[in-house]
């Protein structure tokens, strides 16, 4: 125990006599600290912040209101609260907060123990600011400048006050390919790396996800070169207009695709453009509820499982209709006309089962806010319910238990 002590001692001694140096002019030791946070530590210098200053922390007075006032924080906010709430069943503990942060660097939601009294993590609550000009370098504020999975421990922070924290952070991405904002725990002590990226890089998975379940006016078609993964926060998910122009493309989907990371999409593409190898009847069918995942070729000779997930909640046919379950089929597939193969009204009552689950599935089992949203009544919902398991249909757990 005496050696590790010590030798843990003169792991931080030398962060501390560089750090002492970097403030007099002289630059970092290219290998002393990850490229990541030795620009954490210029900027922060640069804001003329000191390493000796006590953080001082900014906002936090919107935590009456969550720190949420914008759509686009609200919408994040609803992403990673599951995600955050399932972290910290895994991770929480006294000396230890699990949080969220949007592009800007304020936090959206925050999650710790309610016997936490260390004064370092009290602060972080819904509404405050990160900012490396009053709190120097944090791996939140790393992953927003570089868009990279960090961690920062001990004097890795520029702030001496945080010689004694522990954080890990990973990039959300949002619609449009961008960093959206941060995953984080901090704490008091070290815990297992591997764990927490394993599990943080899949829970962040899962939040892009759900930010994609959030455009209620597109399909959502979930792809996986295995079929294996597909409706796993492991599948990408593209958003396709009921024209078939695609609108959004999640980091794996992109990946998978060959798009470019970072740049907006919007309708820039058609559909069959990013599926021009797949065959006449798979184009006509993208857009459509099927039973089971098409496997479509690539160009590149590989094979890509597309599963149709959702079609759009909020269309103007939808509207027409007044919300009627019927009403999410639609007449456009990829820039064309309708799959006008089998039988007509089969497809009809597929695509009415598939509208009743995923309803279900974002009111997370509830039946009656479904019911409403659907323009139906709970009995036809439980109905609906039913069919699903008489049709083959996945119900989530949740569901199946509410079929009273």
């Amino acid at each position: 125990m005496a050696r590790q002590l010590s030798s843990s001692v003169a792991a931080r001694t030398p962060l501390r006599a560089v750090r002492a140096r970097f403030i007099d002019g002289e630059p970092l030791p290219s290998a002393l600290l990850p490229a990541v946070v030795a620009r954490s530590w210029e900027r922060s210098l640069a804001s003329g912040l000191k390493p000796s200053q006590a953080p001082v922390y900014e906002g936090g007075d919107a935590a009456v209101r969550g720190g949420r006032e914008s759509h686009a924080d609200r919408r994040l906010y609803r992403s990673v609260t599951d995600e955050i709430e399932r972290l910290w069943e895994a991770f929480g503990g006294t000396d230890w907060t699990i949080f969220c942060v949007n592009a800007a660097g304020t936090v959206i939601h925050a999650r710790r123990s309610p016997d936490c009294d260390d004064a370092r993590l009290l602060p972080i609550v819904a509404g405050l600011r990160l900012n490396e000009s009053n709190i120097g370098t944090t791996a939140p504020s790393c992953v927003i400048h570089d868009g990279a999975e960090t961690i920062v421990a001990g004097d890795q922070h520029y702030l001496e006050d945080f010689a004694r924290i522990f954080c890990l952070a990973v990039p959300l991405y949002g619609l449009d390919g961008e960093v959206a904002g941060a995953l984080d725990i901090t704490g008091v002590g070290r815990r297992n790396v591997a764990q927490l990226r394993e599990q943080f890089r899949y829970a962040s998975l899962a939040a892009e996800q759900r930010l994609f379940t959030t455009l209620r006016d597109c399909h959502l078609l979930h792809l996986q070169h295995d079929s294996r993964w597909l409706g796993t926060p492991l599948s990408g998910v593209v958003a396709v207009d009921e024209d078939g122009r695609v609108r959004a493309a999640t980091r794996l989907a992109r990946r998978m695709l060959g798009l470019a990371q970072g740049v907006p999409l919007s309708g820039s593409m058609q559909l069959r453009e990013l599926f021009a190898e797949a065959s006449p009847a798979q184009q006509r069918r993208l857009l459509h509820p099927q039973r089971s995942a098409l496997r479509v070729a690539r160009a590149d000779g590989t094979h890509l499982w597309v599963q149709h997930a959702r079609a759009p909640i909020d269309s103007p046919v939808m509207r027409r209709s007044g919300g009627k379950v019927a009403a999410v089929t639609t007449s456009s597939s990829l820039g064309g006309d309708a799959d006008a193969s089998g039988d007509d009204t089969a497809s009809l009552k597929e695509r009415a089962l598939h509208a009743v689950r995923n309803a279900l599935a974002e009111h997370d089992g509830n039946v009656a806010a479904a019911a409403r949203q659907l323009g139906v009544s709970r009995t036809t919902v439980y109905a609906k319910l039913n069919e699903m398991r008489q049709a083959g249909i996945a119900v989530p757990a949740r569901q199946a238990l509410s079929t009273r």
